[in-house]
């Protein structure tokens, strides 16, 4: 090596490192060479090589030695960090492509929280991937769809049923009997089962849905079993708002059973005679999803809910 000799234009690679900092390890060829699996005239080389593109001599050679240059020395500690630091990208990105790291963002109904369900599976989720960050906020069923198809959500715990963008599927999570909810002052809030057909003349509160979804839809196919047509009133944006709806004694409603967790003066949670009807809630997803932490989540609540709702 000439010094002052400009550096090559060959392209530094990785592995230029590991053979120098093996090389700077031994302090000899022969055992470098060994512990690398490569021939030794072939290291000797690619240290040629490597010398070559930085533009100046890292080891002093002799017949009976091999010693780092002052050059040599400086450039061991760069070369370690640059190799841990690679090593620490691979890691990075294999652990993203796996699915652990990365970020959610999650929608739900406020409903959901009731059951137990979204805080159980969220909480599952957390411990098996504690890097993935979670953005995690409640919202109404239909824009919760948009978003996913948008691209803005990745995941949704809605209440079906419901018409599904193109590209987004759901899975059920939870089926729970559906409720009546009645004012403490309705001639049958002293009843432990009430029978849906004796609310023919009732007004019924309904969720904020359009005909057919969800709440609106449990509503009038349950009331048209028992044999009428419901008469609908005023709508609440959710649940919370319904029962106070009923408690002030504007209507009666039909909701989930996990609604009971929350107690409000004036109401009472009465359950349907007969046969349970049951209200469905799943997780909305992508179904070609491109981020693997988002799949990650939903290949979660699949195996979840098999678990919950074995065959």
């Amino acid at each position: 090596m000439v010094p002052g000799r400009r550096p090559s234009s060959a392209m530094l690679e990785l592995r230029h490192l590991r053979y120098f900092l093996a090389t700077a390890e031994e302090l000899n060829y022969g055992r470098a060479a060994e512990r690398l699996r490569i021939a030794q005239p072939g290291l000797s080389q690619q240290i040629r090589n490597l010398e070559e593109i930085v533009g100046t001599q890292l080891f002093d050679r002799t017949r009976r030695s091999v010693k780092l240059t002052l050059a040599g020395e400086l450039f061991v500690e760069e070369a370690r960090k640059a190799l841990q630091q690679t090593e620490t990208a691979l890691l990075v990105a294999r652990r993203a492509g796996r699915g652990e790291l990365g970020r959610i963002a999650i929608g739900y109904v406020g409903s959901a929280a009731y059951t137990g369900a979204l805080t159980t599976m969220i909480g599952q989720f957390r411990t098996a991937y504690p890097e993935v960050e979670l953005h995690i906020s409640e919202m109404e069923m239909l824009p919760q769809l948009d978003q996913l198809d948008q691209g803005k959500l990745d995941i949704g715990f809605i209440r079906p049923p419901v018409p599904l963008p193109l590209g987004i599927v759901s899975t059920p999570i939870l089926f729970e009997e559906i409720m009546l909810a009645l004012p403490e002052s309705h001639a049958l809030a002293g009843q432990e089962r009430v029978p849906l057909s004796a609310l023919n003349g009732d007004i019924f509160i309904t969720p904020r849905h359009p005909a057919g979804v969800s709440f609106h839809e449990h509503t009038t196919s349950a009331c048209r079993a028992a044999g009428f047509f419901p008469r609908l009133g005023p709508q609440g944006r959710d649940f919370v708002t319904i029962a106070s709806m009923v408690a002030v004694g504007l209507g009666v409603a039909l909701v989930p059973q996990s609604l009971q967790s929350i107690q409000v003066p004036g109401l009472r949670y009465r359950a349907i005679a007969g046969s349970p009807v049951l209200a469905e809630l799943a997780v909305a997803y992508r179904r070609n999803e491109p981020s693997p932490v988002a799949r990650a989540f939903a290949a979660h609540a699949r195996r979840s809910a098999s678990a919950a709702n074995p065959v």
